[in-house]
């Protein structure tokens, strides 16, 4: 019997009873509009209330707020948004809000402009007000006095004009008096300035000073950085509103995520977190003590405003995510910008609409809302709100005395009114002033600089004087300060060089950024000493190797003649950063002495040579892994990187390649892999023997096998094929021998292999492909056609054919002939993957009364449909396809229906599919990784990485396929799909599936089984599973939406007698020793918990116990947890408690 590929579909067909009237009711599904609707949808922080500042009509779909220093908002409404339809009239506008009485209510609205086409940006100053118009920066403003702009310049222009939201937008005014801007990922900008064109090809951040007209680039990256704030200290902090790792620090020539060209990038402080558009401190006496300096970022997506607490971490910081300020069940709350108010309250910019999808959703969709928008105001209970201070009517000293306010809105705000005054004035009260009692007279002559360099009276000893404070957050900004003037002080470089020896890392980093702006040849030499004496972040780390890069013409001159630098390790680093073959005989000379020595000096200097050592280089780095005495972790790092010379440049070492043999008797996996690899490649027919042996000996150690048989398909040869041959046709061999077999003769010869797979497939248990035969036939030109063949006679289980159906589906180059042939030989029925919209209207309808979002989950993390493998939601999970933390309350549920049946209707942006076509024919389809001047690396579907060398590519493109195959969900009940979509309709919602602030561990491991787990158990006990056993297979597996794993979806591990257990495994990154709180979660009596390879004291009973950990010494950790399936145990939960995390002693780590 022929089973329906898609049962929901019949079902649908029958629904007739739905109106039209209700059909299209339930299309639009268009929340309450009224104000009071929303207010009752509100859930706020402890002790905050919530009122109405401002709606429609004074306010629609609002892109955009600032204030000016009379304490009026000024708002940018686009109902224009997502673009302007044939003649209609550029009508976008510019208000400006006035609370005339001080109830919290803005009482008066000005029409300011309102000739503006998708306006992105506004802000006040100079006596009217900047503002982002599409392509352009205009400058506004009212001589006449009406209350309207009757001048309009161009200020700016040469911004691209690629998208309508991927523009200039988040203008803020800086410390030190400039005009702050950030661009997005599309839109390639060519400026023309008085100092020369300056370009920025994607994202970024720009600061532009208007008295002059200099415009720079301060940073690069990032997909939709809509947000942007200066803590207490001048430091910048960005959102990324399509990125996904929440708050970012940034510093100039930082690089980040989706940069052009970038060979390098930096990462946020919150991976998996939402996505951002908007940023805010949160300051001031009305603030609650617990939140002064939290960071206030607007989620659009999740209908909620996250709140996120800094502390300092090296040279950047950590960045704890707290309970939200503000969430709501409401659909159409979208907050995107937020800002503190003159009164000390919080503003919000509600953008108002249940359509956000920019390019996913029709542009003129019926749904999208064009007529409303609203500004809300939170306060707190029981706090009293700030008098707002005169700033237009102070005097300069006044005005300089609202430095020590402890409102950010007041500091800024008269710092900006400085702007309009008499510089000579400014300057004298700048002089005259001094610290009131009670204000760090550090921090007031940190701000005296700032307004100086506002009025364009900047005076380098006053920074210089504060690099002798005690804090180290004051030295860091005066750094800052003089890095924007570096070239025009003499004294520069003696200041640089003297920062870098720094205690701490932070004034290293800005010391490095000063010198980077510096006209000197010792400038690279003086920047690597920012690495001694201290372990460097990652983001020190960075901008010693940008400068590395950019001042290279200075110091790579001298390498031909000698070291230039301290040491071989400095030098080291230079050659690395640049990627280039020079100072090779003086790195491999102190390695060969010895005074390169540790594992890292080894790796560095590996991988290094690698990419641009020649076959000389790689007989002098082969001879050192070969040397008595040289570490088998280091021999494992050489012949790895040995590996990647030959697959990559077709290189190998210049002496006798028969001495690897020794390297295949290894205990070591690492080893032994790249051993055997090396072997094929380098066509040692002396290696047979060893690979064979490690082949046929699969069903003891897998992973040796098939690294054995990745060596084999190399060699080559008719001695391979014939083993292959014999053992895929023994019915008596082991289904995993056979399977790789198959697998090794297919990549040699994919018809011989088509032949030797039916019989195998036929076998293949559950209908899966455990062992990727089907991906070997679709990794080869010429197998899907081969394939296709074999199976044109021939039939399959219905189950195993579905299988290989979707994987050829989501292939590179869609073998068409392929899924028709298996179509057939699984006698499968043709799948509709579109609806009417009367059926649409049946399955939304189905989700709304039926849907069960729990038993959606468990479906969506079903192995055979493969979600987690290229999602992720909230961090954990794949990297393939978008994070789903927030879809539900994002995209409509007629998009996530057509998103699951047609996948490639609407892709999502910055997830097109790369496809990559090498000379041989073989075709990659994925995410580009990463990219360099010698490979590409291809991230595919299943999250494999495929290094693939720029020599063999014969071309590269979009696809305009979805790596999802339109018949993923095509095994599903119809009553499955509908729980699968309500589940996906209720991530980011408020309620069970919003991914709560909790450090959960959400990244593990699972032990699958193997038949020597019962021996050894009973030999080791279960400390056996805290040991790297080289046979043990490990899969990732992920926690719940709640941080919970459940204990049926782990494999079955055999324990003593009848005992099964699940066994888990994860790591942590320890930045300093200590004591930890965890909270575990699960019935304990079932359960054992081990930190390393010792066995943490559990509870004998109950449901969960908070430990401490101790913390010996900083560095990996592994956390080991085993369970025993039969004894009531339904789900584990393991959670890092506030403190550790917040205080940046622990971080998450990746495997």
């Amino acid at each position: 019997m022929t089973r329906p590929k898609f049962p929901l579909i019949a079902t649908v067909l029958t629904i007739t009873s739905l109106s039209p009237v209700a059909a299209q009711n339930g299309l639009r599904d268009i929340p309450d509009t009224a104000v009071e609707a929303q207010l009752a949808a509100f859930q706020l922080i402890e002790g905050a209330k919530i009122n109405l500042y401002a709606s429609e009509p004074a306010v629609s779909s609002p892109t955009h707020m600032n204030w000016d220093s009379k304490g009026r908002l000024w708002v940018l409404n686009s109902p224009l948004y997502p673009h302007i339809q044939p003649g209609q009239e550029e009508k976008d506008s510019l208000v400006i809000l006035e609370d005339t009485d001080g109830n919290g209510v803005a009482d008066k609205h000005t029409v300011f402009a309102d000739n503006l086409h998708i306006p992105t940006a506004v802000l006040p100053g100079d006596g009217g007000a900047y503002v982002a118009n599409s392509v352009e920066v205009l400058f506004l403003r009212d001589n006449d006095g009406d209350g309207k702009a009757d001048e309009r310049r161009v200020i700016l222009s040469g911004f691209g004009t690629e998208d309508t939201h991927h523009l200039l937008h988040t203008f803020r005014w800086g410390p030190e008096g400039m005009l702050w801007m950030n661009q997005s990922i599309y839109i390639h900008t060519h400026l023309e300035t008085p100092y020369g064109v300056r370009r920025l090809l994607g994202g970024g951040m720009w600061h532009y000073r208007p008295e002059t007209r200099r415009a720079e680039v301060f940073m690069k990256g990032l997909v939709n950085p809509w947000g942007h704030a200066f803590d207490t200290w001048g430091q910048s902090f960005m959102t990324d509103g399509a990125g996904g790792q929440g708050i970012h620090f940034v510093f100039p020539r930082s690089v980040f995520m989706t940069s052009p060209g970038a060979t390098r990038i930096l990462s946020g402080l919150n991976p998996g977190q939402p996505k951002h558009c908007g940023l805010e401190f949160l300051t001031g006496r009305h603030i609650p003590d617990a939140l002064q300096d939290a960071l206030a970022a607007p989620d659009f997506r999740g209908n909620r405003i996250n709140l996120f607490q800094l502390s300092d971490k090296g040279s950047a910081y950590t960045s704890t995510q707290i309970d939200d300020l503000v969430s709501s069940r409401h659909g159409a709350f979208r907050p995107i910008d937020v800002k503190m108010g003159p009164d000390g309250a919080i503003y919000v910019a509600d953008w108002y609409n249940p359509i956000i999808q920019h390019g996913e959703v029709d542009f003129r969709d019926p749904r999208r809302d064009h007529t409303h928008g609203r500004i809300w105001r939170i306060t707190f209970e029981g706090r009293d709100l700030v008098k707002k201070p005169d700033i237009g009517n102070a005097t300069e000293p006044e005005l300089i005395q609202h430095f020590n306010a402890p409102e950010g809105w007041t500091r800024n705000a008269a710092a900006v009114e400085l702007r309009s005054r008499n510089a000579e004035s400014v300057e004298a009260a700048l002089k005259s002033a001094s610290a009131p009692a009670g204000v760090a007279p550090d921090l007031f002559a940190l701000r005296k600089v700032w307004a100086s360099q506002t009025i364009q009276r900047f005076v380098p000893d006053e920074a210089v004087a504060l690099l002798s404070s005690d804090n180290h957050k004051i030295r860091a900004a005066a750094l800052r300060a003089m890095y924007y003037h570096a070239a025009e002080i003499p004294e520069a470089l003696a200041v640089a060089e003297k920062a870098v020896a720094a205690p701490h890392p932070q004034v290293r980093l800005w010391a490095v950024s000063v010198l980077a702006q510096l006209d000197s040849p010792d400038t690279v030499e003086i920047a690597l000493r920012a690495l001694d004496g201290i372990e460097a972040d990652e983001f020190l780390d960075f901008a010693v190797w940008s400068i590395c890069r950019e001042h290279a013409d200075r110091w790579k001159p001298a390498v031909t003649t000698g070291n230039p630098f301290s040491g071989p390790r400095q030098l080291l680093y230079a050659v690395r950063a640049l990627n280039e073959a020079i100072g090779v005989d003086a790195i491999l000379a102190a390695l060969e002495s010895g005074e390169l020595s540790t594992d890292q000096d080894i790796a560095q200097i590996a991988d290094w040579l690698s990419k641009v050592g020649s076959a000389a280089d790689l007989e002098r780095l082969f001879a050192f892994a070969l040397r008595e005495g040289t570490a088998p972790a280091q021999q494992h790092t050489v012949l790895a990187v040995l590996d990647s010379a030959a697959k990559l440049r077709k290189l190998q070492p210049t002496g006798d390649t028969a001495r690897l043999t020794r390297f295949l008797q290894s205990p070591d996996p690492g080893t032994f892999a790249s051993a055997a690899s090396l072997a094929g490649l380098w066509k040692l027919e002396a290696a047979r023997e060893n690979l064979e042996t490690a082949f046929l000996d699969a069903p003891k150690d897998t992973a040796r096998a098939r690294a054995a048989l990745d060596g084999l398909i190399a060699l080559g040869g008719p001695a391979t094929a014939t083993l292959f041959d014999k053992t895929a046709a023994d019915q008596a061999a082991p289904f995993l021998l056979r399977s790789l077999a198959v697998i090794g003769r297919t990549r040699m010869n994919p018809k011989a292999g088509a032949t030797l797979a039916l019989p195998v497939l036929a076998e293949a248990p559950n209908g899966t492909d455990p062992h990727g035969i089907y991906d070997a036939f679709l990794a080869t030109k010429q197998g899907p056609d081969a394939l296709a063949a074999a199976l044109a006679e021939a039939t399959l289980p219905q189950p195993i054919a579905l299988v290989g159906m979707n994987k050829a589906q989501s292939a590179a180059t869609r073998p068409e002939a392929l899924v028709a042939a298996l179509q057939k030989a699984g006698d499968i029925q043709p799948m509709k993957t579109s609806l009417s919209p009367e059926e649409m209207e049946a399955v939304m309808k189905q989700v709304a009364e039926n849907g069960d979002a729990k038993r959606g989950e468990a479906i969506y993390r079903r192995a055979a449909l493969q979600c987690v493998v290229c999602h992720a939601i909230g961090g954990a999970g794949g990297v393939i396809g978008p994070d789903l933390v927030s879809i539900g309350a994002s995209a409509p549920v007629d998009y996530l229906v057509d998103s699951l049946l047609e996948p490639s209707k609407k892709i999502k942006e910055g997830y097109h599919t790369a496809l990559v076509t090498l000379k041989n024919g073989d075709a990659f389809a994925g995410a580009i990784a990463r990219e360099d001047a010698n490979e590409i690396v291809v991230r595919d579907a299943a999250g494999q990485e495929n290094r693939l060398p720029k020599t063999e590519i014969a071309g590269q493109q979009i696809s305009p396929e979805s790596l999802m195959p339109p018949g993923l969900t095509a095994s599903l009940r119809e009553d499955e799909f509908i729980h699968l979509v309500r589940f996906l309709a209720e991530l980011g919602k408020d309620g069970p599936y919003k991914t709560p602030t909790n450090r959960f561990m959400r990244q593990w491991q699972a032990l699958m089984p193997h038949p020597s787990t019962r021996d050894r158990i009973g030999h080791y006990g279960s400390k056996i599973f805290t040991e790297d056993v080289p046979d043990y297979q490990w899969t990732p597996l992920y926690a719940t939406v709640a941080g919970a794993l459940p204990i049926a979806e782990l494999p079955e591990v055999e324990g003593r007698g009848k005992n099964r257990l699940g066994v888990l495994r994860t790591f942590l990154d320890v930045k300093s020793a200590g004591p930890m709180k965890v909270k575990l979660t699960g019935k304990l009596s079932g359960l054992q918990l081990f930190l390393d390879d010792e066995e943490i004291t559990l509870p004998g009973e109950g449901s969960e116990t908070e430990l401490v950990l101790e913390w010996n010494e900083p560095g990996k950790r592994k956390l080991t947890l085993v369970g025993v399936k039969d004894q009531g145990l339904d789900s584990i939960s393991l959670e890092l408690l506030e403190d550790a995390t917040k205080a940046g002693l622990v971080e998450l780590r990746d495997f």
